[in-house]
């Protein structure tokens, strides 16, 4: 767990997992297919990043994860955790985004 305070003065707590999940759904012609997820779920205050993911149907979709290059490491989860603030509109000294162009 790692605790911070954004730039604004709140305290922050965040968590992170790495999870792996199988999903089974069925496709358009009503066969099931399998589909592995794997990568970082970031919690900061209780909230579960990344957010703003529906389905077809209108309900939540906790399938989404963080996948950065750097994969299952240190590297990875910090820029995860980068991910996550920046959705969650915070921040925090020493986990800013560094935008750039892929290429």
């Amino acid at each position: 767990m790692v605790k911070l305070i954004a730039d604004c003065g709140l305290p922050v707590k965040i968590q992170t997992e790495w999870t792996k999940t199988e999903y089974q759904d069925y496709d358009e012609f009503d066969y099931m297919r399998s589909t592995t997820v794997a990568g970082w779920r970031v919690r900061i205050n209780g909230k579960i990043y990344p957010r703003g993911n529906v389905k077809g149907d209108g309900s939540a979709d906790w399938s989404y994860r963080y996948t950065p290059r750097a994969g299952r490491n240190e590297a990875g989860r910090k820029e995860a955790i980068k991910n996550a603030l920046a959705e969650a509109g915070l921040r925090v000294k020493g986990y800013e985004i560094q935008w750039r162009m892929a290429g």
